[in-house]
Order: structure tokens, then sequence, then C-alpha cells
């Protein structure tokens, strides 16, 4: 996607034609190669970092003014500190092996007062205009134009578009925790339709999605975002739908509409994580303990809910099954059908609780993953008639 999205958008081909070295990682554009100067007037080398607006066809027009620097500070030919970049946190932390420790804030003027950068030439061109001419006073052949770099690894990049999102976070290195992650999802009712949601949202390598059932319009009230008329008629499986969706902002989406079972658990090969978001029965008995034998760590979800003469009523619930906890965890995770009155067999669905529940899954999977501090027990309860989360060892 990196040399892609380069090659289609005006500003960033023509900073490459010119001659600056300038690739995209992880939501971030970086021009390397900067020259400043150092406090005893000796020249370096530093790099432009800073959040990428983007689509998949082309960059769009910064919303961001912030440049951030990896490297020294630079000075003027006496050794001051160049004041006229306007000095400020930097906007980006750690970003492919750079660390940025400076932030630059240089606000453009027009006649009505302040704007925006056109586009991200105007802004590293403007940024750059502030640093070379304190460098050429001391070598005039010193410039940034050093050729184009080779594309990066982030060609390899899960979105189909830039993550500027956690760019202009400053949480890249902590998203990057997630990459290598081949996540199964086991289910794709209300909570499972919104775990899938958050999980497209991270950079994960790869998604599975498993469900036999078909999406039917009473689905569309208990899952994320609206479907067309068209997508209803006729009724078209789970996974399809939301694969067709979600593929527009992210690659590896995998669809199998089938149920996981004892003959198929050949899906689970090679799954980092797996989310199980399914009905107690057989099936799913089976379903935890090829999980537990293949050493995958999952979370499983439930909700149990009931009316009353005050309302809803009910718990909801999510288990975080590791290899450190799968003896505890386990009495927590209903695997048998033992009636519809069962507190976790009702079938009363809401989207806020699914969404809620999904929610509760996705932080079990962040915090065991280190994106979270993780200090919580792995046995995550929430009542709604309190409004209170309760956490249980396992």
């Amino acid at each position: 996607m990196s040399q892609q999205l380069i090659n289609l958008s005006a500003d960033l081909a023509r900073l490459v034609e010119e001659g600056y070295a300038v690739r995209i990682d992880s939501g971030h554009l970086i021009v390397e190669e900067i020259p400043y100067l150092d406090e005893s007037g000796k020249i370096r080398r530093g790099a432009f970092v800073c959040p990428l607006d983007a689509t998949d066809q082309s960059t769009l027009p910064p919303t961001d003014h912030v440049m951030s620097f990896a490297g020294g500070m630079p000075h003027d030919h006496n050794g001051r500190p160049l004041e006229t970049l306007g000095r400020t946190s930097p906007r980006c932390g750690k970003v492919s092996g750079l660390t940025a420790q400076h932030g630059f804030s240089n606000k453009l003027r027009g006649p009505d007062g302040q704007r925006n950068y056109t586009d991200y030439y105007e802004k590293v061109k403007t940024y750059e205009a502030l640093i070379i001419g304190e460098v050429q006073s001391v070598d005039p052949t010193a410039t940034a134009r050093v050729g184009a770099l080779e594309p990066s690894s982030s060609d390899d990049d899960p979105f189909v578009f830039p993550d500027s999102a956690s760019a202009r976070a400053g949480t890249t290195a902590l998203v990057a925790k997630l990459k290598g992650e081949i996540v199964a999802h086991i289910g794709l009712g209300g909570t499972g339709s919104y775990i899938f949601d958050h999980v497209a949202k991270a950079p994960v390598r790869e998604s599975r999605l498993i469900d036999g059932d078909r999406f039917y319009p009473h689905n569309a009230f208990r899952a994320p975002g609206s479907p067309s008329r068209s997508e209803l008629q006729p009724p078209q499986y789970k996974v399809e739908y939301y694969a067709a969706r979600y593929r527009q902002m992210k690659k590896n989406i995998l669809t199998y509409p089938v149920h996981l079972s004892g003959s198929n658990l050949f899906l689970l090969d090679g799954v980092t994580f797996a989310f199980v978001s399914v009905d107690a029965g057989p099936d799913k008995g089976t379903i935890i303990a090829e999980l537990e034998r293949r050493n995958i760590p999952f979370v499983e979800v439930g909700m149990g809910l009931h009316i009353g003469s005050q309302g809803i009523g009910g718990t909801l619930r999510a288990v975080l099954s590791t290899d450190d906890n799968r003896d505890g965890a386990r009495p927590h995770i209903p695997v048998e059908d033992i009636g519809a009155d069962h507190i976790y067999a009702e079938n009363i669905q809401i989207s806020d609780l699914n969404s809620l529940n999904a929610d509760m899954a996705i932080q079990l999977w962040k915090g065991h993953r280190g994106f979270y501090a993780n200090f919580g027990e792995p046995i995550w309860l929430y009542q709604v008639e309190t409004r209170r989360f309760i956490r249980e060892a396992a």
C-alpha cells in the first residue's frame, strides 16, 4: 500500500520526484535525511514524522500542522535553537525504529488568518525551508534530496488505507503488539459482530469469520452499522455480509459459512487468538476443548438477560482463558445446554448490551497482549441492574 499510495498521491509523488527520502509506515509519513545543525554547528541528519491522513486512493489535506522530528534540536549557525520552528511536544513517539524527540509548530497564515497546509508537499517543504538555510550557511551543498527510498515493509499493511487514528493518538508502538495475530471469530451474533468491529480496526494479520447463520432483518437491530435493503434480499451468510463491509478498510478477512464443530476444527490451524461467541451446547464443548488442546488463548462471552417487573436485568460475562488459568477459567464457561430458564440460556438480545459485552472481550484480549496495562482478573461480569462490573479470580 505504501508505494501505491505514493504513486496515487500528487503531493507525495512530487516529493519523491524531487529526491526526498519518503516512506509510509504505521499510518505515518516519514521523510528521512533532513539535514540540521546541532548546537556546535555540526551537520546532522534527522527525519520528519507526521500522521498521514489518506484514503486508499490518495492523501487528504493534513488536519494537523505539527511536525514531529526524530533527531536533535535544529540550531542556527550561531548555536541557538531555531525558534522559528515553534517548539512543541512531538505528536509521534516511536515509529518504524525512529523516535521523535521534538515537535515543531509552524502555522501558516492566509488573507483571512491562519490556514491549514494544502497538502503534505507544502508541509514538508515549509518545515525544511525553516532548517535548510542555516545548514547551507555552513555547507552550501547540503540537501535533503538524497533520492527515493526502497518501498518499506509497510507495503504489507493489513489496512486498505493508513491507520491515521493510531498515528494521531501516539499509540503506534502499542498497536504493533497486535500485528501478528491470526484471530478466529467463532460466532457473529450480536456480541460477536461487535467484537469483529473492534478487531477490524486493529492491525491483526488475519481475521477468520466462522458462522453458519444468515443475516436476517432482526440481526440488523443488534449489530454495528446499518444494512441496505439489497443486503437483506435474499439474506446472505453473516460472514459474507461482514466481510464485504469491512474489506473496505481491512485486508485478509477470510470467511467460513459453517458452524465450527468436530468435523472442521482444521479451521483453527495457525490461529493465535480466538473469540468464542456461541451458545452453550455440544459443539461449544468441543470448541473449548480444542482451543485448550492447541494452547490457543481465547475470550468466551455470554449474556443472560431476563424481563422482570422493573425492566430488563441479568448478567454479561467475558472470560479470558490462557495457559496460565485454564483450570480456573473453565468452570466459568457454560458448555452444556441446561434449559431456557438458566440465566445464560435466555435469548434476549439488546444492541447496547451486546456492544458492552464485546467491549469487555476486547479489553481482555488487548490487556493480555500488553496494549492495556493489565492488573485485573480474567473473569469479568457486569450486572445490569446495579450497573456494576465484577472481577473474579480464575
